[in-house]
Formats: structure tokens, C-alpha cells, sequence
């Protein structure tokens, strides 16, 4: 009786054992790519609002940097609320603040609209959903193939930015931007509210489900870098480790080119002579070609180690800015052949590499908190770069001089990760 009870229920385990894992990076997929494909569209939004109200690139760009100083400060706030909370409420709670920024950003007519609808509600509500926080989710269930599966769920954003984007041009000509903003705030509560508040789960221990498929994972079985994790070091080990601090560094290093050159791109091609509708599909294309390079870069982590990945990341990163630098000098063809696949896997190395390197050196049950206070570095380059390429172009009328900042900066950037070693693993 009880052996013939328990078959069944042994059973379902198996099979959940076997798809679950696949329904929590779905769900991660669709999040990032409604939150990071609605949110590129601000660069579309961004030529857009300046035609109309005559506002300077920097005041503009503005909104963005105040969404990411409501990002960084409410980065560790979320990491904890995950930890204690878990992803069904934080996830839903995130998009419901997005949905709300857009709506406000539809009715903008002051900059203090704009500033509270696309800066602060945006950043708070976006704080919650990006790839740091996914993380927290993801490496419970993936221990051997953590890159792999966050490579995965990354490359979501790629499909966001080339689903999105070029449909939010079409929106804007046909509706207006305000109607475009309307439509998006639906996107963020139709497709992200239900999927997580109804099917994510933190832990698969949360349903009785073991990591990596049901498969058992012994300790030391892919070395000290993906060993079986247990309780993990706490916050306050990692603020004492050397290692936190170097990381927060390439981070915020690292992230002030990539967002320079997301928010900025359209407005620099336009500058250059070429149409918006050219920017916005290039800008589409550049997501489909990270679909593939947020993959590529997780599973390439797994295999030479997450420095030498993110090496080729950077020097990806500085060709593509190079291609923004030398636009005007350029035939479109080049463009379109040169710099999507370039900026693409200079991307797909920021968003797809961060949480996973993270994860290789303090994963654990206090990541979150962990991850949370490395997310303000993220949140702090991605508020400092697109201000600092709006200010530099108010004052010089090019962006020249942001592309070669942005290039230095990557190199340092890459400097701290080989100086963190995610490779070694945790200390």
C-alpha cells in the first residue's frame, strides 16, 4: 500500500524534477525581456520627448540617471525582500512599479512628470527584475551549468530589445509616444504580474525538487568554482572581502560605457545623418544578435572561465563604440554589419556575466543581500553613463569624447575582474 502510494508521488517528482527548472528560466526569460526591452525603448522615447518639448540631451538623459539612482538605492532593499520574501512577490511588485512609471510618463507635460514617471518609478520598479535579481532564483536550481542557465535566461533581454524596440517605433508613428508608453505599461502587467506571482519558485526544496534536475551534486564535483554551495558567507564577510570591493569596481566601470552607448546610440545615428527609424532597427537587430551572445557568454564562462569571457566581451564592447565614434564615416551597411554583433557580445558580457561571476565567489542563502549591494554599482554606472554622454555632447556638441572615455573605462573594468578571479572560486 505504502510502496505502491509512494511510486506515483516518486513519479511526479521525476518528471517536475525534469521541466520545472525550464519553467523557472522561462518565466526569468519573459521578466528580463519584457523589463529590459521596454526600458532600451527609452531611446527611441528619448528623441522623441526632445522634439517635441525642445529639452537639452543632459535634461532628458536626466530621467534615466534618476531611475538609476532609484535603482541603486533600492537595489539592496529588493535583495533582502528576496531573501525573506521570495520572487512572487517581489517580481510582481517590480513590473506593478514599471507599469505605474510608464502611465506617468504618458502624461507628461513638465519635466517633473517625466522625471517621476520614467526616472523614479522605472527605476524602482526595474531594481527588482533585472538579471542580479533573477540570480537568486536561477543559481538555486543550477549548480554545474550556472552559466549556462544564466546565459539563457539573459538572453531574454536580447529578444525584449528586438521585440520590442522596433515595435515601439511602429507605436510611436502610428500612436504617438504617450499611447506607445500606455501600450508598454500593459506589456509589463499582462506578461510579467501573472507568470511570477502564480508559477516562479524560489528554491526547487520549495516543492521538493533538488538542483540540476534531481540530479545529486557532490562536493567538489566541478572543483571549488562549482561545488555544491551550502549556507554561503554572509553580508557582512563579503563587505570585508577584498574580492566584494574589486567586483563592485569592475561593475561600475564596466556598466557606464555599455549604458553611454544603449541610451545614446539612436540619438548619435541621427546625428550622423541617418534616420531615427535606421537607429531604431539597428537597435533591434543589436538585441536579436545578444539573444545569442547572452548564451554564448554564459556557456563560454563554463568552459575557459568567466576572466577570459569577459576579456572578449570588453574588446567587443570597444569595437562597437568605435563604430559610434566613426559613424559619420561609415556606409550604413557597415554599421548594420559591424556593430550589432559587436555591441551585442560587449553587452551580453556585462548583463550575462555579472550574476554569474557573483554567484561563482558568494553564492549561498544570504546572495541576495549579497547581490542586492552589488547591484548599486550596476545601478550607479547605468544612472552615471547615460548623464555623462548627455552633458559631454551639451557642452562639445559631439560624443567623441564620451566614446573614449567609455573605451578607457572598459578597460578598467576588465582590470578588477581579473583581479576578483571568479575562476578560483569562493575563498
Amino acid at each position: 500500500m505504502n510502496a505502491s502510494a509512494a511510486d506515483p508521488a516518486s513519479a511526479r517528482a521525476a518528471r517536475l524534477n525534469r521541466a520545472y527548472p525550464w519553467v523557472v528560466l522561462g518565466i526569468s526569460f519573459m521578466t528580463v525581456a519584457a523589463a529590459f526591452g521596454c526600458r532600451a525603448a527609452f531611446a527611441l522615447f528619448f528623441v522623441a520627448v526632445i522634439e517635441e518639448f525642445h529639452w537639452s540631451r543632459g535634461l532628458a538623459a536626466g530621467a534615466l540617471t534618476l531611475g538609476s539612482v532609484a535603482w541603486t538605492l533600492s537595489a539592496p532593499v529588493w535583495g533582502q525582500m528576496l531573501d525573506r520574501l521570495g520572487p512572487r512577490v517581489v517580481f510582481p511588485a517590480g513590473a506593478g512599479l514599471m507599469a505605474a512609471g510608464f502611465a506617468v510618463s504618458a502624461m507628461t507635460h513638465a519635466v517633473w512628470h517625466y522625471y517621476l514617471g520614467m526616472g523614479l518609478l522605472v527605476g524602482l520598479g526595474f531594481a527588482a527584475l533585472p538579471m542580479t535579481s533573477q540570480a537568486t532564483v536561477i543559481t538555486n536550481w543550477f549548480v554545474r551549468k550556472r552559466g549556462m542557465a544564466m546565459g539563457l535566461a539573459a538572453s531574454g533581454i536580447g529578444v525584449g530589445i528586438f521585440l520590442v524596440v522596433p515595435a515601439t517605433e511602429g507605436l510611436i508613428v502610428a500612436l504617438g509616444w504617450r499611447n506607445a508608453y500606455l501600450v508598454l505599461a500593459g506589456v509589463m502587467l499582462a506578461a510579467v504580474v501573472p507568470l511570477n506571482l502564480f508559477f516562479q519558485r524560489r528554491r526547487p526544496q520549495d516543492m521538493g525538487l533538488l538542483p540540476d534536475f534531481g540530479a545529486t551534486t557532490p562536493m567538489g564535483s566541478r572543483g571549488p568554482r562549482r561545488a555544491q554551495d551550502s549556507g554561503g558567507v554572509t553580508l557582512a564577510a563579503a563587505l570585508r572581502n577584498y574580492r566584494f570591493w574589486a567586483l563592485a569596481g569592475g561593475f561600475v566601470l564596466g556598466a557606464i560605457p555599455v549604458h553611454m552607448v544603449l541610451v545614446h546610440q539612436v540619438a548619435a545615428m541621427v546625428d550622423a545623418g541617418l534616420s531615427r527609424e535606421f537607429g531604431a532597427w539597428v537597435l533591434g537587430l543589436t538585441g536579436l544578435f545578444t539573444t545569442f551572445t547572452m548564451i554564448g557568454m554564459g556557456t563560454l564562462s563554463d568552459r575557459i572561465g568567466s576572466e577570459r569571457a569577459y576579456t572578449i566581451g570588453s574588446l567587443a564592447l570597444v569595437g562597437g563604440i568605435l563604430v559610434i565614434l566613426y559613424l559619420d564615416r561609415m556606409p550604413e551597411v557597415a554599421v548594420v554589419s559591424l556593430y550589432p554583433p559587436l555591441f551585442a557580445v560587449g553587452f551580453g558580457s556585462r548583463q550575462g556575466l555579472y550574476p554569474t561571476i557573483a554567484a561563482d565567489i558568494f553564492h549561498g542563502k544570504h546572495f541576495g543581500s549579497i547581490i542586492g549591494l552589488l547591484a548599486l554599482s550596476i545601478g550607479t554606472g547605468a544612472g552615471v553613463g547615460p548623464w555623462l554622454a548627455g552633458y559631454l555632447h551639451d557642452i562639445s556638441g559631439s560624443y567623441a569624447s564620451s566614446c573614449w572615455i567609455g573605451i578607457v573605462l572598459c578597460v578598467l573594468s576588465l582590470a578588477c575582474i581579473w583581479i576578483v578571479a571568479p575562476s578560483k572560486g569562493a575563498d
